[in-house]
C-alpha cells in the first residue's frame, strides 16, 4: 500500500497505451522539471501505485483491458495519500464525464497536440494536493466542497447532485440550483486576484442564508479574479430562490461597505429542475445555472468546460 508521507515529491505517473502520445506527454512534463514515470497499461500503473506515491496521475480514458475509469476506481481504493487525477479524453459526453468524476477524477482535459494546458493543470494538481494535506476535516453543518483547493474531489459534487436529481424526479418534487460568483475586474497591467477576505465574506453570507439541514453548497473552479459557488436547494421553488437571493444580498451589505468587497461584482443565476422529458445529468443542470448567471439565452455547447472552469482565467468567470 502507498505509505503516508508529509513531504510532496514532484513525481507524475502518466498512463497511455499510445506509445507516441505517452512519449510526448512525458517529454512535456520533464521539460517542466518534473519527475515522470510513463506506462502503457493500467495494470502496470496499479502495480506502481502499490509501491510508490505519485501525487499527480494523468491517465487516458480509452485503453484496452482496464480503461481509465476503472483505473481511477482502483487508485482511490488503494491510495492512502492524496492524489490528484487528470483524465485525458476525446469525448465531451456529460454522462461519461460524470462516470469519471464519481470514480474519483479531479479534472478532465481534452487530448490535443499542445500540452501546455496539461503542464499548467499538473502544477495546479500539486498545489491541490498540498492543500488536501493541510485541509482540516469539517464537522457537521453545510458542506462547502472545495474543488479548486482540493479539499474534496468533484465526485462528491456530481454523485450527490445526481442523487438529488433522481430523488426529485422520482418523488415529483422541485429542485433548484443557484450559481453564485464574486469577481474583480482585470486591471490594465494584468488580472486582479480575488482576495481571501472577499471569498470568506461570500462563504459566510452563503452559510448564513442556506436553509439548515436542507441546502448545500459546492465550490467550482474559477480564475484568479473569481470565486464561484453552486447552491443546491432540494424542494427549492422559485419562492425559495428569491428568498435565498435576497438573504444573500442582505448578508453582504455590511461587507460591501467595507474593504473586503470593494471593487468586486456579485452575479447569480438559477435553474429549476421542473418537468422534463428525460432526467438531466448533474453537469447539465450545473451548466444551465452557470449560463443563466452569465446571461446566456441558452445552454452553450461548451457547458462542460464552463462548469470545470477551463475558460481562460479572468476573461470568463
Amino acid at each position: 500500500m502507498i505509505a503516508k508521507d508529509t513531504s510532496l515529491p514532484r513525481t507524475v505517473l502518466i498512463v497511455d497505451d499510445d506509445e507516441l502520445m505517452l512519449e510526448a506527454l512525458c517529454g512535456s512534463l520533464r521539460a517542466a522539471e518534473l519527475e515522470v514515470r510513463g506506462v502503457n497499461n493500467a495494470m502496470e500503473a496499479i502495480t506502481l501505485l502499490g509501491r510508490q506515491w505519485f501525487p499527480v496521475v494523468v491517465t487516458d480514458r480509452e485503453m484496452p483491458g482496464m480503461d481509465g475509469i476503472e483505473l481511477v476506481h482502483r487508485l482511490r481504493a488503494l491510495a492512502l495519500s492524496p492524489t490528484y487525477v487528470i483524465m485525458l479524453t476525446g469525448s465531451s459526453d456529460a454522462e461519461d464525464y460524470e462516470r469519471g468524476y464519481c470514480a474519483g477524477v479531479d479534472h478532465y482535459l481534452v487530448k490535443k497536440p499542445d500540452h501546455r494546458e496539461l503542464v499548467t493543470r499538473v502544477l495546479a494538481g500539486f498545489s491541490a494536493v498540498r492543500r488536501r494535506q493541510q485541509a482540516p476535516s469539517t464537522p457537521g453543518g453545510p458542506v462547502i466542497i472545495d474543488l479548486e483547493s482540493g479539499a474534496h474531489t468533484a465526485r462528491h459534487l456530481i454523485g450527490r447532485l445526481n442523487a438529488e436529481i433522481a430523488h426529485a424526479m422520482d418523488a415529483q418534487v422541485s429542485l433548484s440550483i443557484v450559481s453564485v460568483c464574486i469577481e474583480t475586474k482585470p486591471t490594465p497591467t494584468g488580472p486582479r486576484q480575488i482576495g481571501i477576505e472577499a471569498s470568506e465574506a461570500l462563504l459566510e453570507a452563503v452559510r448564513s442564508t442556506l436553509r439548515p439541514h436542507c441546502d448545500w453548497a459546492a465550490r467550482l473552479p474559477a480564475g484568479r479574479s473569481a470565486f464561484r459557488l453552486s447552491i443546491v436547494m432540494p424542494k427549492g421553488s422559485a419562492t425559495e430562490i428569491a428568498a435565498f437571493t435576497q438573504g444573500l444580498h442582505n448578508a453582504l451589505v455590511h461587507a460591501y461597505d467595507g474593504p473586503a468587497l470593494r471593487g468586486t461584482h456579485l452575479s447569480l443565476g438559477s435553474v429549476l429542475l421542473g418537468t422534463r422529458a428525460r432526467r438531466p445529468t448533474a453537469l447539465e443542470l450545473l451548466g444551465e445555472a452557470e449560463q443563466e448567471r452569465r446571461g446566456a439565452q441558452k445552454v452553450a455547447s461548451g457547458t462542460l468546460r464552463a462548469v470545470q472552469g477551463e475558460s481562460p482565467p479572468d476573461t470568463a468567470a
